[in-house]
């Protein structure tokens, strides 16, 4: 099963250096500035549909305003709701005419804009694609965007087998204390010690790794986690636990409107439970999935 990113908290990393500067050099754009921060609002609030609708109206003033600087910022700040709406596609759209805008125009890489596009590209499967471009900000981008790319590619490393892949990737980050790398570290360590059958160890890293991204409010991320936790559980012969854990899991996916995600993991926990709390409690929650949509 795929497993799946949600880009890091990088919105703050859009409104700092080059691009505050440039904004106090201009007269404010009060339109453009009252659909951002109801944007922004939207985003913290966790409604990206809302979200989506503030951003494009910002973006559609920063291009009647002809303003780069504003169009690439609010072109992040787009494709990030759009991942957070589980819209990848839309988001490699959003990334992709902006990438061109810039290129076209002579202006400087986003590299958050890039990592937005890579995630976009492995959440729809093109791991290939997702890995060449977080390579790339690696080498290049500023240490909070190049941590987040070693993130994505030891994810990837993870799903094809790469164990020294893996270990390159927690290397890079390891030394890492904010909050964010440290959960990435963590969740990194747990999936090491979860291909070398350390099963216990892979579970309290995971649990270490999904209490971070609560408090970091990272729920994609946190739920995650969780499912890591409940592999190394079922793995190491904690049929109840495990259950447990995809219940929380799935549960957490599903109120995020990732019913893809947590589809099965609800079933995995109806599978693996004898308990009837837990089975009331996943079968409430596939219910309220409704049915499977035909692909």
């Amino acid at each position: 099963m795929k497993w799946v990113l949600l880009l890091l908290p990088l919105l703050s990393l859009a409104a700092c250096g080059s691009t505050d500067n440039a904004r106090k050099a201009q007269p404010e754009d009060q339109t453009l500035a009252r659909h951002e921060q109801a944007g922004n609002i939207a985003s913290s609030l966790d409604r990206p549909t809302e979200a989506i609708a503030q951003y494009e109206a910002a973006l559609k003033q920063a291009e009647a305003r002809d303003d780069l600087t504003q169009i690439t910022k609010l072109s992040f700040s787009l494709a990030v709701a759009q991942l957070q709406a589980n819209r990848p596609a839309d988001a490699v759209a959003t990334a992709t005419r902006a990438a061109a805008e810039i290129k076209r125009r002579g202006g400087a890489p986003f590299p958050a804009l890039t990592l937005a596009e890579a995630t976009a590209h492995y959440r729809m499967g093109n791991s290939a694609k997702a890995d060449e471009m977080a390579s790339e900000l690696e080498a290049s981008a500023p240490s909070e965007i190049a941590d987040g790319a070693s993130f994505l590619r030891g994810v990837i490393a993870d799903e094809r087998n790469d164990d020294a892949g893996l270990r390159a990737a927690l290397g890079r980050i390891a030394d890492q204390k904010a909050p964010v790398q440290r959960a990435d570290w963590r969740e990194l360590e747990a999936r090491l010690a979860l291909r070398h059958d350390q099963f216990s160890a892979a579970r309290s890293a995971a649990l270490e790794a999904a209490a971070i991204r609560q408090t970091i409010l990272d729920y994609r991320g946190m739920a995650r986690a969780l499912y890591v936790a409940a592999l190394a559980a079922e793995r190491g012969g904690d049929s109840q636990g495990a259950a447990d854990l995809y219940l929380r899991a799935g549960r957490s996916a599903a109120a995020q409107g990732d019913t893809t995600t947590a589809r099965p993991w609800l079933e995995q926990a109806l599978r693996l439970t004898h308990s009837s709390d837990v089975t009331e409690a996943a079968q409430s929650a596939l219910d309220r999935l409704g049915e499977p949509q035909p692909l």
